[in-house]
C-alpha cells in the first residue's frame, strides 16, 4: 500500500514561503548586524591585506621559483576579484608598493603581522556569531592556525592558481582548438577555485560542524553574486562616472573601499545562507516567530532524554536529537545549555551524548517555565495573574471582568483614603 503524497504546494503557496525564507534570512543577518562586521572588516582589510599582498608578490619577485606564482596571482585579482574600472590602478600600486617591500623595517613587519592577525580574528569572530558558536577554539590553537594562514595561505594560494593556468594553456597548446563546451569549462576555472575557496571557508573557520553540502551551496551563492555585482558595479563606473567627476585623480580610493565593503557583505551573506540551510531544510523558519517555541523545544528534549534512561550508550546524541525534533544545530546547542544550567541534563563522553541529570521522580518543570516562559517570582505580577494563565493553559480563559475586579475594588478603597 503507497502512502499518499501531499497535493504540491499552490503558486500563491510558493510565494509566500518564499518571502517568508526571505525575511527569515534578512532578520538573522540583521540581528547579526553584518553591515557593522562588514565595515568593521573593511577597515581592517585596508590595514592588513594590501600590505601583506605586497609583500607577497615582493617574495614572489625575489625567488625565480615563484615568477610563476606572483603572474597567476596577478591575474587572479585583477580578473576575477576586482572590478576593471579600478584593477589596473590598484594593482600598479600594488606593484609599486611590492617594490619597496624591501625596506620593510622590523617595527612594520610586525605591524604587518599584527594587523593581518587582526583581520583573521574579526574573519573568525564573525563566522562563529554567524553560527552561533559560543565557545571560541583555545588562543593558542587559534594563534597556529592564524600563523599558518599567514605564512601558507599566499604561498599556497599562488600555487593552485598557477596549477590552474598551466592546466589551461597546456590543454590548449596540447588540443588545440579545443570544443566550446571544454574551453567555456577552462574560462570558469577561476569561478570553480572561488567556490572551493569559499566552502573551505565555510567549513573550516567556524568552531562546528558545518555540512560540505551547506558550505558548498554558500560558496556557490557567494561566488555568483560577487561575479554579477562584478559585472553590475562595472557597468555603473562605466556609464556614471560620478566618482570620477567628485574625486578626480582619487577616485580609485572610494571605488575601491566601496567594492571591498559590498564584496565583504556578500562573503557574510553567503555564510549567512550556508548557516541557515540546516534550519530551512526542517522549516523550522515558520517556527521561529511562535511564542513558546524555546519552551516547547525543551520540553521535548526532556521526553527524549527521559524515554532513553537506561539504555546503552547512555542518552541521545545531537544528531538523534536534531533529526527527531527537527530543531536547527543553534537551537538545539542553545536549549542543551539551558537545561545543563537548570541541572536538567548533563554531556556525557565527548560532549554529544546528553542523558538526564535530575531525578524524574522528584525534579517539577518550574525553573524552565521561569527560564522560557514567565518568571513567577517577578514583583511586577497581579494577584490572581498566574491563576488565569493556568486557566488558560487549561483552555478557559478568563475574561477581562473577571480578572481586574480585585484591582477596580483595590482602587476604589485608595481614592477613598486621598
Amino acid at each position: 500500500m503507497t502512502t499518499p503524497q501531499p497535493p504540491a504546494p499552490s503558486p500563491t503557496e510558493r510565494r509566500s514561503r518564499a518571502l517568508d525564507i526571505l525575511r527569515f534570512t534578512l532578520d538573522f543577518a540583521a540581528h547579526r548586524k553584518l553591515t557593522r562586521v562588514a565595515s568593521s572588516l573593511t577597515f581592517t582589510t585596508v590595514l592588513a591585506i594590501v600590505p601583506m599582498l605586497a609583500v607577497v608578490l615582493a617574495l614572489f619577485t625575489a625567488f625565480p621559483l615563484f615568477a610563476e606564482f606572483r603572474l597567476a596571482l596577478e591575474t587572479f585579482l585583477g580578473e576575477s576579484l576586482l572590478p576593471p574600472s579600478v584593477s589596473d590602478t590598484i594593482m600598479r600600486y600594488l606593484n609599486q608598493f611590492a617594490a619597496q617591500a624591501s625596506g620593510l623595517t622590523a617595527v612594520g613587519g610586525a605591524f604587518l603581522v599584527v594587523t593581518s592577525i587582526l583581520l583573521i580574528m574579526t574573519i573568525d569572530e564573525a563566522f562563529n556569531e554567524i553560527w552561533n558558536v559560543a565557545r571560541q577554539r583555545p588562543m593558542r590553537q587559534r594563534l597556529l592556525v592564524y600563523w599558518a594562514i599567514i605564512s601558507l595561505g599566499p604561498i599556497l594560494t599562488g600555487a593552485s592558481l598557477w596549477a590552474s593556468s598551466v592546466l589551461a594553456r597546456e590543454s590548449l597548446g596540447y588540443i588545440g582548438n579545443l570544443p566550446e563546451g571544454i574551453g567555456l569549462l577552462l574560462n570558469l576555472v577561476p569561478l570553480l577555485m572561488s567556490v572551493l575557496g569559499f566552502t573551505a571557508l565555510f567549513v573550516f573557520v567556524p568552531n562546528c560542524r558545518v555540512l560540505w553540502r551547506d558550505a558548498a551551496l554558500g560558496g556557490l551563492g557567494t561566488t555568483a553574486v560577487l561575479a554579477i555585482m562584478k559585472a553590475g558595479f562595472t557597468a555603473y563606473l562605466t556609464r556614471f562616472p560620478s566618482y570620477t567627476v567628485i574625486y578626480g585623480a582619487f577616485a580609485t580610493l572610494p571605488i575601491f573601499l566601496l567594492w571591498i565593503y559590498l564584496s565583504w557583505l556578500v562573503v557574510l551573506m553567503g555564510a549567512t545562507v550556508a548557516s541557515l540551510l540546516p534550519a530551512l531544510r526542517l522549516h523550522r523558519w515558520a517556527l521561529q516567530r511562535q511564542v513558546g517555541a524555546q519552551a516547547a523545544d525543551a520540553l521535548g528534549i526532556l521526553r527524549i532524554l527521559w524515554q532513553a534512561r537506561g539504555t546503552l550508550p547512555p542518552g541521545r546524541s545531537m544528531a538523534y536529537l536534531e533529526k527527531h525534533l527537527r530543531v536547527h544545530p543553534d537551537a538545539l546547542r542553545d536549549m542543551l545549555g539551558a537545561l545543563r544550567e537548570l541541572g536538567y541534563a548533563v554531556p556525557v563522553a565527548d560532549g554529544d551524548q546528553w542523558v538526564l541529570a535530575c531525578d524524574p521522580a522528584r525534579a517539577d518543570i518550574g525553573p524552565l517555565v521561569d527560564r522560557l516562559l514567565i518568571d513567577r517570582a517577578q514583583t511586577e505580577l497581579r494577584a490572581g495573574t498566574l491563576e488565569a494563565l493556568s486557566l488558560t493553559l487549561q483552555g478557559n480563559p478568563p475574561v477581562l471582568d473577571a480578572l481586574f475586579a480585585g484591582d477596580a475594588t483595590e482602587n476604589r478603597n485608595d481614592d477613598a483614603q486621598y
